[in-house]
């Protein structure tokens, strides 16, 4: 359909193709914007996320009812609410929801509806920001909408001529951000939200001028393209991006924004209205905005990422980023040190949920859990989470290794590995760890190490298939009652183990499941026995890496493995660290889990020559 050069009206069918074309456009820079984002966050993901947000409504906007213009605008509004990522993507969501809004009665768009839609959806996107900034995305949505009214008042009809002025405007609102704001104009860079919007707007005008829809394919990032090199001091004094997509009937939104302005945060935007609401803040404590938005209404969408690891990638480019689930029992130290990507698991208490490790902590998990008459359930990451930590990793030049908990133990690895087949990109590999807590952790810290080395991808691989089988996990479980209420251990066992005052001890097997394999007698001397237990497993004149993990106990963690120290001081390392929430649920409080691993350091020659072959 070809546009005529004197356009009054724009048609529902007319509006459904030129957004297309916008959004088509904007995907094709999505690189750019990730270079040149250094507001509120140098974190690098302004393309991404704003890509991810569009194209939630390119999807929509295939099975659209294009006959009607108040619901094809409903739709764009809703879709870009469900994927909105990032500031720039809750801002725009607001911005599609405050035109859908000033839409209700329109059949077409004519010049002056455009204009007052244009207004509304600026004016959506200022009322959204808790502390709104000059020199950002909202500006150049103004300026666009105040060029179009300006026009109509100039007595403009021509929709075609009417919108070239305003882009026109757009641009110059667009280079005239660094005038407003000090860190643009320090890093020689414009806005990258008002620069994706301005490259929507492109895409729409190049179809007005030709009536075609491009056809736009993403290609990889090119990583030899220079990109501003930001200090940490770049970030807000907040480490997680926190987003919540909530539901009810007639959300208080106001409310809602001032529960959140009262936190320690930054960065907050409050978008949509109504029956749903999208919130982003950068915060160091998600659990707390969760808690917020689940009193306001029912909480449909929630995630917390690290800014601070996204904030490494933008220096370190091209490298392998190893990417786990919660269930490994990491030590913090070396998730920071080693760049690991942690994708949290899901718990539940009655309809309440919460991200392992990031809303829920293991002391406050422990402390509900003593206090509370439900017993908690566990969820694996829905894939998206996935696809968000692949996406944002290679559109940074990276391959991934996602390394889950074992397959015969959740689904997450089913999950991952259904994420990277559907986004069927060769860079992104899933190697199941057949293992899970401390046995999971140690094969991540190995294939993190190997890849900080330089390893190639198949070495890394390669290395893990050899280690794995030796890498072994053992957990000490003085309480099955919690395993029997979570329905993965039989009712008489526990009687027995009771009974007899046994603590059974259960390992991995190779393939991946996890199974007893003896028991401790007694309870007064039971962590000593276990040391032995143990030590009587690891290789005589081997180098062993130990890593324990607890389940609120802390001093028994310690006992043990000052215990196993001294019966095998042949050791590269020993980590004491809390057991993830979501083993807790299974384990309950009280249990110690040990992964043990023959180790030798990586040999960089041995992955060359597996690179030559």
């Amino acid at each position: 359909m070809t546009l005529v050069s004197s356009l009054v009206r724009i048609e529902p069918a007319q509006l459904h193709a030129a957004l297309i074309a916008g959004i088509a456009n904007v995907q094709s820079r999505r690189d750019l914007l990730n270079r040149i984002n250094v507001f509120p966050v140098a974190d690098g993901d302004t393309g991404t996320n704003l890509v991810f947000t569009l194209s939630s409504v390119g999807q929509r906007l295939r099975s659209s009812d294009v006959n009607r213009l108040p619901s094809l605008l409903d739709d764009v509004a809703d879709a870009a609410l469900d994927g909105a990522r990032g500031n720039s993507g809750a801002i725009i969501a607001q911005y599609f929801h405050g035109i859908s809004e000033s839409c209700r009665d329109a059949t077409t768009l004519d010049a002056r509806q455009l204009a007052v839609a244009a207004r509304a959806g600026a004016i959506a996107a200022w009322s959204a920001m808790s502390k709104p900034v000059d020199g950002t995305m909202p500006t150049v949505l103004e300026e666009f909408g105040n060029a179009l009214a300006e026009g109509v008042e100039s007595g403009i009809e021509d929709i075609r001529l009417l919108f070239q002025r305003a882009r026109s405007a757009a641009h110059r609102s667009l280079a005239g951000t660094p005038d407003q704001l000090a860190v643009l104009r320090d890093a020689g860079v414009v806005d990258a939200g008002g620069q994706g919007f301005v490259d929507f707007i492109d895409g729409i005008w190049r179809y007005v001028r030709s009536g075609k829809i491009p056809e736009v394919r993403l290609s990889p990032v090119d990583v030899s393209s220079p990109s501003p090199n930001y200090s940490m001091d770049a970030l807000d004094g907040h480490r997680y991006c926190t987003e919540c997509l909530i539901a009810g009937e007639e959300l208080p939104i106001q409310r809602l924004r001032r529960r959140l302005e009262g936190l320690d945060a930054s960065s907050l935007v409050v978008a949509g209205g109504g029956r749903r609401a999208r919130v982003h803040i950068h915060t160091n404590r998600p659990g707390e905005v969760f808690r917020i938005c689940a009193e306001i209404g029912e909480i449909q969408q929630q995630k917390a990422d690290d800014m601070q690891r996204q904030h490494g990638l933008i220096n370190q480019r091209g490298q392998i980023a190893v990417v786990t689930d919660s269930a490994a029992d990491l030590p913090a130290t070396e998730v920071d040190r080693l760049a690991i990507h942690v994708v949290p698991l899901r718990l539940f208490f009655g309809d309440t949920e919460y991200l392992d490790k990031l809303s829920m902590q293991p002391a406050a998990f422990y402390a509900r859990l003593a206090g509370s008459d439900q017993h908690p359930q566990t969820s694996q990451p829905p894939p998206r989470d996935f696809r968000r930590q692949f996406e944002l990793l290679t559109s940074h030049g990276h391959s991934v290794l996602a390394i889950p908990i074992s397959g015969k133990l959740s689904g997450t690895c089913q999950a991952a590995e259904q994420t990277a087949a559907r986004m069927n990109n060769p860079a992104i590999v899933v190697h199941d760890s057949l293992n899970a807590a401390c046995g999971q952790a140690l094969l991540v810290l190995y294939a993190a190490e190997t890849a900080a080395r330089g390893w190639p991808m198949q070495a890394i691989v390669d290395g893990l298939r050899a280690i794995g089988p030796v890498t072994r996990t053992y957990a000490l479980a003085r309480d099955l009652s919690w395993g029997v209420r979570g329905g993965r251990v039989k009712p008489w066992m526990d009687w027995l183990a009771r009974r007899l005052r046994l603590n059974p001890v259960l390992a991995n097997t190779v393939d991946g499941r996890l199974v007893a394999r003896g028991v401790i007698p007694g309870r007064t001397r039971a962590v000593a026995r276990f040391a032995r237990y143990l030590a009587r497993r690891m290789p005589r004149g081997r180098v062993c890496r130990i890593l324990i993990s607890h389940t609120d106990s802390l001093d028994d963690a310690r006992s043990l493995r000052d215990q196993l120290l001294s019966l095998h001081p042949e050791v590269d390392s020993c980590w004491i660290e809390e057991a993830s929430p979501a083993v807790g649920v299974h384990a309950g409080p009280g249990s110690l889990i040990v992964g043990l691993q023959p180790w030798t350091t990586p040999d960089k020659r041995a992955a060359e020559r597996a690179e030559d072959a």
